[in-house]
């Protein structure tokens, strides 16, 4: 993708959540999603004390509006991670996904974790310079992060979530996470990304 796209791509990314959630309350986290979420910020962003994870509060309803056309989202790749799912979990994203949720504030899926509006954040990273101010302030975090809400099967064993971040005008990618339970709680057990802007 050339500049101006990638660029696109990610004001896209930051806003798109924004008119989706007008009126909403506030999503209710079960145990097995707020284990989840624990288990994705901590095994895809490194989550831990002085890692902080700064959180869009509206969930993503998966790749961006826009993005379909600059990746091959059902591609071969995507289809292969897909495969293994059970169709319970797939089919429980896809009804979950169908509108934006606000998440519950103040945060606690991480040891440091923040949600914040994206239309609060949007200014604040609206050039590289502004980036560079968000990083000062908000320093050692992988960027703006978002999630949508999670498919489970029915026996909540394994789940489907997306997940993207942003860290600059040309920095940001998404992927899919598939995660299974054990006894010893929610691990990422493969991943795939979506789509990605690198400089």
């Amino acid at each position: 993708m050339n500049r101006v796209t990638c660029v696109a791509v990610l004001i896209l990314f930051l806003a798109w959540p924004i008119s989706s959630v007008q009126g909403q309350s506030v999503a209710e986290l079960s145990e097995d999603e707020s284990a989840v979420y624990t288990a994705l910020f901590a095994d895809i962003y490194q989550a831990a004390k002085g890692r902080p994870i700064v959180l869009s509060d509206q969930t993503a309803l998966g790749v961006p509006p826009g993005m379909i056309a600059n990746i091959p989202v059902q591609g071969l790749q995507t289809q292969k991670f897909l495969a293994p799912i059970s169709p319970e979990a797939k089919q429980d994203y896809e009804n979950q996904n169908h509108q934006s949720k606000k998440l519950p504030s103040p945060c606690h899926l991480a040891p440091e974790c923040f949600t914040a509006d994206i239309a609060d954040l949007a200014p604040q990273v609206k050039d590289d310079r502004a980036w560079r101010g968000f990083f000062k302030k908000h320093h050692n975090t992988p960027g703006i992060v978002v999630v949508s809400r999670i498919g489970f099967n029915k026996s909540h064993t394994e789940a489907i979530v997306y997940t993207g971040n942003s860290c600059g005008t040309l920095c940001g990618q998404g992927e899919f996470v598939w995660l299974v339970k054990s006894s010893g709680g929610w691990a990422v057990k493969d991943r795939t990304t979506v789509w990605i802007s690198t400089k």
